[in-house]
């Protein structure tokens, strides 16, 4: 397992790329980020926050979700 300080907590996730938690909550509903578990809170791995990262700056731009889910997935 990852050292915890190698994780970001979803508000630290958040807060680092000035969105709300609403907005990373969306993303992981949609499965496009995948939490893991460290204790009972969920984290983000630095792959997971580079792609959070990826998925906000195609949203911000005003990519359409269905478009920002084909980049995703190629």
């Amino acid at each position: 397992m990852m050292e915890s300080q190698n994780l970001y907590t979803l508000n630290e996730a958040a807060d680092q790329l000035a969105v709300s938690q609403d907005l990373v909550a969306k993303f992981i509903s949609r499965g496009w980020i995948v939490p893991v578990e460290d204790g009972k809170r969920q984290k983000l791995t630095p792959y997971a926050f580079r792609r959070l990262n990826r998925i906000i700056d195609l949203y911000e731009r005003s990519y359409s979700l269905e478009r920002i889910e084909t980049l995703l997935n190629h």
